[in-house]
């Protein structure tokens, strides 16, 4: 009967942590061991800050050129993790479709405005997309992992600023629990840094889309047929 109640147990704390989202929450539990439940740590953030945002949108989305990024954050090897951070970046804006060209230039030194004015408009890109690697601290599957990002989206023709925007994540390691009726362990992503940036750059991304596309206005709902 305790092992039986040990499982009722596990399950109605299942069904509370399914309920809520995220994490996401399975458990192994059979009648012979304890009930372990693993929970999927998450990216923690609130929204992105944007700072500057264009007023009116291009009748044509333009084609855009992304430069590495530059950290201010005092490290070592601040160019390598520039570049690798901003890769994840440009490649989430690939997905996500932001612009109907966007070409990285990998080999670029670390954003500065005057260097990416000259190289957009010597690539034909209508836009430049650069900015800034603000805090950035990976730690592994054993530790937090925290990236911090500001973007700056410049219009070649006239070097004005259409974008100005920061936002930031955290991924908390969580540790092993262990409860008189049954234990709970995380799992982290097999790639957190990866997971962070893609959150932030995800979000922002969100932005710079529906601005270039705005979502369809919603039809207005049928009236009820026995609405009088």
């Amino acid at each position: 009967m305790p092992r039986f109640a040990a499982i009722l147990v596990a399950m109605s704390t299942l069904f509370i942590l399914s309920c809520a989202s995220p994490p996401r929450v399975s458990v192994d539990m059979d009648l012979a061991s304890q009930p372990t439940f693993y929970l999927d740590d998450w990216v923690r953030r609130g929204y992105p800050q944007v700072m500057v945002r264009p007023e009116g949108r291009p009748e044509i989305p333009p084609n855009a050129l992304f430069m590495p990024l530059r950290v201010t954050q005092q490290m070592q090897h601040p160019t390598l993790v520039g570049t690798n951070v901003s890769r994840m970046v440009w490649q989430t804006w690939l997905q996500q479709r932001v612009f109907p060209v966007i070409e990285f230039a990998d080999q670029a030194t670390p954003y500065r405005q005057d260097i990416a004015l000259r190289l957009a408009r010597m690539k034909g890109a209508q836009v430049v997309v650069g900015g800034y690697v603000t805090y950035f601290v990976e730690g592994g599957t054993a530790g937090d992992t925290r990236v911090s990002l500001q973007i700056e989206i410049l219009d070649v023709a006239s070097g004005q600023l259409l974008w100005s925007m920061a936002h930031t994540a955290l991924l908390e390691r969580q540790f092993t629990n262990d409860y008189l009726l049954f234990a709970t362990k995380a799992r982290m992503p097999s790639d957190p840094t990866w997971a962070v940036v893609q959150t932030v750059s995800a979000d922002m991304g969100k932005e710079v889309h529906d601005w270039l596309y705005p979502p369809a206005p919603k039809a207005p709902s049928k009236p009820d047929a026995f609405q009088k």
